[in-house]
C-alpha cells in the first residue's frame, strides 16, 4: 500500500513536470489506481508535506539528468509546434520558447559542472 503511494506520487509530479494539466493527471491516475478524483486532488493540495521526501536527491547526478531529459523533450515538442505553426506570431513565440530552453539548459550544464569543480577542490582542501 505505501509502496503504491510512492508510486503514485512519484508519477504525479513526473506527469506534471512535462506540462499536462492537474485535471488530466487525476483523471489517468484515478483509473489507473483505483483511487477517487477527490483523492487525488486532496493529495495534491498537501504535497508540501511529502514532496520534499520524493524529491530527496539521494542522488543528485540522476536527478539531474533527468531533468536535462525533461528539457530536452521539451525542447523537441516546441520545435515540432515551430514546425507546424501556421501564423507568424505562434512561429516567434515558439522561438522563444526555444530560445530559453536553450538558456535553460546552458546554464544547467554550467551548474552541474561548476559544483562538480567545487566538490573536487573541497576534496583536495579536506573540507567535507
Amino acid at each position: 500500500m505505501l509502496e503504491n503511494l510512492l508510486t503514485r506520487r512519484q508519477e504525479m509530479l513526473k506527469l506534471k513536470s512535462t506540462g499536462m494539466s492537474l485535471v488530466t493527471i487525476i483523471n489517468d491516475l484515478s483509473v489507473k489506481y483505483d483511487i477517487t478524483r477527490r483523492g487525488l486532488y486532496l493529495d495534491w493540495g498537501n504535497r508540501k508535506r511529502w514532496i520534499k521526501g520524493i524529491l530527496s536527491l539521494e542522488d543528485p547526478e540522476t536527478f539531474f539528468l533527468d531533468v536535462l531529459t525533461t528539457q530536452k523533450e521539451i525542447y523537441k515538442h516546441t520545435f515540432l509546434e515551430y514546425l507546424k505553426a501556421d501564423n507568424s506570431n505562434a512561429k516567434i513565440g515558439a522561438l522563444r520558447l526555444l530560445r530559453d530552453l536553450n538558456k535553460d539548459m546552458y546554464e544547467m550544464v554550467c551548474v552541474h559542472d561548476l559544483l562538480i569543480r567545487v566538490e573536487r577542490i573541497e576534496e583536495k582542501a579536506g573540507v567535507s
